[in-house]
């Protein structure tokens, strides 16, 4: 139960709380310089967050986040289910997972090869 109330901490944290000091900093910059130096005008606190959110999806950082956060659900029970996915991965022989594996990478190929008739993109 402290995995989860830590988890759901940080949850919060990442997705409430930063997001918010980071708006405000965001809009005290921008107002302070960009208005000076150019003929933008102020933004408001709301669009100092849509700013940061932006910048996040922009350099990737909200994927990372997603990535770090969603890890961190799962090492603690928060998205435990119990449907034998787990299980049936560790009772498969090494022979199996070679063919699981093979499987995949020719489904990726398959989706993945748009280039079909053999040009190099019209080289």
């Amino acid at each position: 139960m402290k995995k989860v109330i830590k988890t759901m901490f940080f949850l919060l944290l990442w997705a409430v709380i930063i997001p918010g000091i980071a708006g405000g900093g965001i809009m005290w910059l921008w107002n302070g310089i960009i208005p000076q130096v150019s003929d933008w005008g102020a933004i408001g606190y709301w669009q100092g967050v849509g700013m940061f959110f932006l910048g996040q999806l922009l350099s990737a950082g909200f994927m990372a986040g997603c990535l770090l956060l969603g890890g961190m659900l799962h090492a603690s029970g928060v998205f435990h289910h119990n449907h034998g996915h787990h299980n049936h991965w560790h009772s498969m022989t090494d022979e199996q997972r070679r063919e699981f594996f093979e499987r995949r990478r020719q489904w990726f190929d398959m989706m993945h090869s748009r280039n079909t008739d053999g040009s190099n993109g019209g080289e």
